[in-house]
């Protein structure tokens, strides 16, 4: 009985992975892109429909590369995890994306950015830091996805979460205010720096730390109502009860 049994398992094995991946028993009848914005919906179909498209309808659902479809949506670059379902029931394929996205661009004069210098180096929202061929960064720009050229540079002393997280505070602080932040120099916690455009005016703002950040912010705009400081240039306020400022840039 052992002896006949073993065939017929095997048998039935042959006959499953056929039937899964071979015929059409079980095909793709629908592919859904998990994702409420049309636009990004339309995107990534385009982007699957590039060369070969890794999904077929109609094709053994089995056969659905899941690896080939994360690796050909994850060009772009503004998608950061891709997450692919097989229905075998339903025949439907259902594909999902987490986007990325940037906070800064890092200066690629520090240690901490890539050793290749045909990738650029990014902050992202999450305080991650992550690399990016320049020539996929370019042509985002250049087709409207997202223009990261754009984002403010970030000088950054080193990998530590607790900087990141007073840069990103920075960052914050300065977008709601309104400002259009240029630059960050971020040494380390006590030495934070930004230049900035406000009402059309070039500042270069030294912040300390973020400790106090709205009196600081209140003492800024203070500074820049006084008719005396139409010309000023830099501002440093590392110590908002005595505040200096300068005419030189």
């Amino acid at each position: 009985m052992k002896r006949i049994a073993i065939p017929i398992v095997a048998l039935v094995v042959v006959g499953a992975s056929y039937l899964l991946g071979w015929s059409e028993v079980l095909p793709v009848k629908k592919v859904t892109i998990d994702e409420k914005n049309q636009g990004i919906v339309k995107e990534l179909n385009a982007k699957l429909a590039e060369g070969t498209n890794p999904i077929i309808i109609g094709k053994p659902i089995a056969r659905v590369d899941r690896r080939a479809v994360a690796l050909r949506l994850r060009e772009l670059i503004w998608v950061d995890d891709v997450r692919v379902k097989r229905n075998f029931f339903s025949g439907e394929v259902k594909v999902s994306v987490s986007p990325r996205a940037a906070l800064a661009q890092l200066d690629a004069s520090q240690a901490i950015t890539s050793a290749n210098p045909s990738e650029a180096s990014f902050l992202s929202t999450d305080l991650e830091i992550f690399y990016v061929p320049r020539e996929e960064v370019a042509k985002a720009a250049k087709s409207g996805d997202v223009d990261w050229l754009s984002l403010p540079t970030l000088l950054l002393g080193f990998d530590e979460k607790a900087l990141k997280e007073d840069v990103n505070v920075l960052i914050a602080a300065l977008k709601d205010s309104g400002a259009e932040l240029k630059s960050i120099a971020a040494p380390n916690r006590e030495t934070l720096r930004s230049q900035v455009r406000i009402n059309g005016r070039e500042l270069d703002i030294s912040w300390g730390s973020v400790k106090e950040l709205d009196l600081k912010f209140e003492v800024m705009n203070r500074l820049l109502e006084l008719k005396a400081n139409k010309n000023v240039k830099r501002i440093d306020l590392s110590s908002p009860t005595s505040p200096i400022v300068s005419n030189n840039s």
